[in-house]
């Protein structure tokens, strides 16, 4: 027996953690379970967000939905704002600035006096929440990316990056969870009262938490060693003059991972308890199931992307994008648990693997100098366009053609036509050390 295997397991976590950089790391990590926790939270409680603050008015739940939307819009703004930021300041300081607007924004709504009290100026102060959580979103996860990629070593990069991706997931996961669980202690008219509100305060205090955290932080040898080199007044502009490629590989990149992520993990439930012969308590199962293969499948994902590089990894994952798309769809027609089960894993490996790549592959593309700039922009505008929106394209395909295997059709064709280009103009930079990338 080795050293490692007779030490329990607290100790060896303790060991790993003493490291500066790898506590600023698992800190890092942790960042995208608060964020998704936060930015998915809304959707899980739209029906009595729209009581709260819609009620008067006509399709109140489809108002509640569109504000949550709406936040997508905001991910570019801040996109260009916290790259900048990310860039010149340090990629810690734009992390601690974005929580601590989280953090504002989750109290915010918590504490946001209904309707009945406020009028129209409760909804108008949702939504400016609302997009204040965008906002901050835009920075969050291409941030938290880059500073996993930059700190790791060369040869795990990858595998490092993926942690951003599966704990996206665990939040996503905490938040229906957490949404669940108080709606199954709470009688229904406290959690129309006042559960709602506690959700949206243990988000809030997970990000307000967050902020001390982050300006312990290591900042990056990457940033560290662009300091010392003259810098651009504009990152964004000068990452746009030289690195359009890579600019444009990070949209088609966050294209797919939009569709694959957006439409195979979070539509998912709501697709199978309105379009087939599933219950909601069966639907959102079988959605929880897929998040969990999502955690499950992205490290390793990561490890292989390390091992035999990003191009191979996206290719391999793309053409189970393209080509199961269908296939799974079709398995949720029969309302067999089984099949379904089968029809999730087809969904949600591809969604997980093209995440878990994507997390080293796109912060490769850039130089340090306007790493997060070049890779926020990018990666926000696909979202936006793509991610909140899918949902309700492939619902009013549904509903325009009658044909319940829409969604597959969308998202194999948008993820072919954005994945073919993606992995033939991005570079594979793999094996090539970080500060080769960084021109040093």
């Amino acid at each position: 027996m080795s050293v490692a295997e007779g030490l329990p397991l607290a100790t060896m976590v303790g060991n790993l953690l003493r490291s500066p950089r790898r506590r600023s790391m698992a800190v890092a990590a942790f960042g995208t379970v608060v964020e998704w926790y936060d930015f998915s939270l809304f959707f899980y409680v739209s029906t009595y967000l729209a009581v709260a603050f819609y009620a008067p008015y006509e399709g109140s739940f489809l108002l509640s939905l569109a504000t949550g939307a709406v936040g997508f819009l905001f991910r570019p703004l801040g996109a260009m704002v916290f790259g900048h930021i990310g860039d010149r300041l340090g990629r810690r300081q734009a992390l601690v600035i974005s929580a601590g607007l989280m953090a504002i924004s989750m109290f915010g709504i918590a504490l946001m006096p209904t309707h009945e009290v406020m009028g129209g100026w409760a909804a108008a102060g949702v939504v400016l929440l609302r997009c204040l959580a965008g906002f901050s979103v835009g920075a969050e996860y291409t941030g938290i990316m880059v500073y996993l990629m930059e700190s790791a070593r060369d040869d795990r990069r990858g595998f490092a990056a993926s942690w951003a991706a599966a704990n996206s997931e665990v939040g996503g996961l905490l938040a229906v969870g957490l949404s669940a669980g108080l709606a199954a202690v709470l009688s229904p008219e406290n959690m129309q009262g006042w559960g709602w509100r506690l959700l949206f305060i243990i988000g809030g205090l997970l990000a307000a938490a967050m902020i001390p955290l982050r300006r312990l932080m290591v900042e990056t040898d990457s940033f560290n060693e662009q300091q010392e080199k003259k810098q651009p007044a504009s990152p964004l502009i000068e990452v746009l003059r030289t690195h359009p490629r890579a600019v444009l590989v990070a949209f088609l990149i966050s294209t797919v991972g939009s569709a694959t992520y957006f439409l195979n993990i979070t539509y998912v439930p709501s697709y199978l308890d309105e379009a087939t012969d599933f219950d909601t308590s069966e639907s959102l199962f079988l959605g929880a199931l897929a998040a969990v293969v999502v955690i499950a499948v992205t490290p390793f994902v990561g490890l292989a992307a390390d091992r035999y590089g990003r191009r191979i990894c996206f290719v391999l994952i793309g053409l189970l994008a393209v080509g199961g798309a269908i296939p799974a769809y079709l398995l949720f027609q029969g309302a067999s648990t089984q099949l379904a089960l089968i029809g999730i894993a087809v969904l949600a490996i591809p969604a997980a693997g093209w995440s878990a790549v994507a997390a080293s592959a796109v912060p490769e593309q850039f130089s340090a100098s306007g790493r997060f700039s070049g890779m926020a922009i990018g990666y926000n505008l696909a979202v936006a366009l793509f991610g909140g929106f899918s949902p309700m394209i492939v619902t009013w395909l549904m509903d325009s053609t009658g044909n319940p295997l829409a969604p597959a059709y969308y998202a194999a064709i948008l993820c072919a036509l954005a994945g073919i280009p993606a992995i033939m103009l991005m570079r594979e930079r793999a094996r090539v050390p970080l500060g080769v990338i960084d021109g040093n």
